[in-house]
């Protein structure tokens, strides 16, 4: 018997002072079992990184034609694909032929750099975002896990400061190529 995912609901409060978007989510995340709770977070990170009202999450690790978070309008289009991790180059072109805009977070020191050396002249550049999420203090990102978490998430220019009522973490979310 296979193992199922694990749920996890979450109230978010958002303030995006470098957009002016202010937003209270009711969001529920299902945590595949391939899936550690550092992964599932900053799939939460991501999300509030691009934060609309038409994001949501997706199949993700069970579905290989769909990203992590995605943002479709009225008709179905993407508008917005979303990966965590190091897709390779034809993932990349997959997705920014499907999407109109594609985000990709990278979340690991020691290989990150390297993965986006060796891709970035190998990728449409115009419509693909690609960020390095880097826990400035106060880690782990999964210190927050719990079956259902309130928690408020503020950005303010490149950084962004994700806690609960008792504490917070600073996240710098470094912009590696340029595009806004």
């Amino acid at each position: 018997m296979a193992i199922g995912a694990s749920i996890y609901k979450v109230d978010l409060n958002l303030s995006n002072f470098n957009t002016q978007y202010y937003h209270d989510f009711n969001l529920t995340i299902a945590r595949h079992p391939s899936e550690n709770e550092a992964r599932m977070m900053n799939r939460l990170v991501a999300f509030c990184y691009c934060a609309h009202e038409d994001l949501e999450f997706t199949k993700g690790l069970s579905t290989k034609e769909e990203p992590e978070i995605w943002q479709k309008d009225l008709t179905g289009d993407i508008t917005h694909w979303i990966e965590l991790g190091q897709p390779d180059e034809k993932r990349i072109k997959q997705a920014s032929g499907k999407a109109q805009k594609v985000s990709i977070f990278t979340t690991h020191p020691n290989t990150s750099l390297n993965w986006y050396e060796k891709i970035k002249n190998k990728i449409p550049k115009e419509d693909i975002h690609i960020y390095f999420l880097k826990i400035l203090d106060n880690g782990p990102i999964d210190k927050f896990v719990e079956r259902g978490m309130r928690l408020s998430c503020t950005l303010e220019e490149n950084l962004m400061y994700l806690g609960n009522d008792a504490e917070r973490i600073t996240i710098e979310v470094i912009n590696l190529t340029g595009n806004l």
